[in-house]
């Protein structure tokens, strides 16, 4: 068994280990999980060598505090949390070394939600269903399917690195605190009234304090419906927008409900779902029409652009 690598200090506002997901079990119930913004999740592996996809450490809002046990190297990509080792602050999207006994300490998130830190060799955690991403209301992966807290150490997952890379000027996503989302409508769209529609495309929403990584609640007018039917479940995906009866949309994220009962009027196309697991609480969210023949064509390019990066990199 592999000596850890790191200790939690203490565990910030949310802590968790994650990978690329557990895809194909969502008739079970079983969202796909995985890094919440896959994008700066896959860079912070690729400035320490890790195959894009190795388990890393995934955030939330700031606060984290760790000890490193073991000479190795890492990368912080994602909001920038202001970190600091031992009090020297750390640029972000770099490959930085640390010895035994340096102490990484992040403040809080002013631009983005997420910050993900990668280790040399990937970090070890509890596998279900192929993933250790962890997916804490059911309560698996990672550590107990839990958020660390202090005193956890984590192993490392010792995975073949091909040693320290410096990102191409072009690649490291800019953030912003509004958060500019293109989509398309989608099944129950027609249900909205015209004034609701015009303004789906043209006014922010702001995110509530009610977000985490299942969901986003969103506040703005109220959107209104002409059609006002009783629904069976039927299924969400990350990115779907629902209409509740209070009018607030709720837009899913990356461990949201596999079906819902609210009509369905937008989904974000694929190519920004990494921007998703930027939003915190109180950003500005917009939407931008994306026509359904449009979506892959951005797709294929945003694939292409990093693949050429990180082999096998999929958005």
């Amino acid at each position: 068994m592999s000596e850890p690598v790191l200790k939690i200090l203490k565990g910030g506002t949310q802590t968790t280990l994650q990978d690329a997901g557990r895809p194909g079990y969502r008739h079970l119930g079983i969202p796909k999980s995985g890094a919440a913004d896959r994008l700066s999740f896959a860079l912070s592996n690729y400035l320490v060598g890790n195959p894009w996809d190795a388990p890393a450490l995934e955030c939330t809002l700031g606060g984290l505090h760790i000890r490193f046990l073991k000479t190795s190297r890492i990368a912080i990509s994602g909001a920038d949390m202001k970190a600091q080792i031992n009090g020297m602050n750390v640029g972000m999207n770099r490959c930085v070394p640390v010895e035994p006994g340096d102490i990484l300490t992040f403040s809080f998130g002013r631009v983005g939600c997420r910050a993900y830190i990668a280790v040399e060799g990937g970090l070890k955690g509890e596998s279900f269903m192929g993933s250790v991403s962890t997916y804490i209301p059911a309560g698996f992966g990672g550590l107990e399917g839990r958020a660390y807290r202090a005193g956890d150490e984590i192993c490392s997952a010792e995975l073949e690195a091909t040693g320290p890379k410096s990102l191409p000027f072009g690649y490291a996503p800019r953030l912003s605190r509004h958060i500019v989302l293109r989509a398309r409508s989608v099944t129950e769209w027609d249900w909205l009234s015209p004034a609701a529609q015009r303004y789906m495309y043209t006014s922010p929403f702001h995110a509530t304090a009610d977000t985490d990584r299942m969901g986003a609640r969103l506040r703005g007018d109220k959107i209104d419906l002409v059609e006002k039917k009783d629904m069976v479940s039927s299924p969400i995906l990350p990115g779907t927008l629902q209409i509740p009866p209070n009018g607030q949309p709720i837009l899913a994220l990356i461990d949201g409900h596999c079906t819902g009962g609210y009509p369905r009027a937008l989904q974000v196309i694929t190519a920004d779902l990494w921007l998703l697991g930027q939003i915190a609480p109180s950003s500005p969210v917009s939407f931008r029409r994306c026509f359904p023949e449009d979506a892959p064509v951005i797709l294929r390019g945003r694939n292409a652009f990093y693949e050429g990066l990180m082999p096998g990199f999929r958005f």
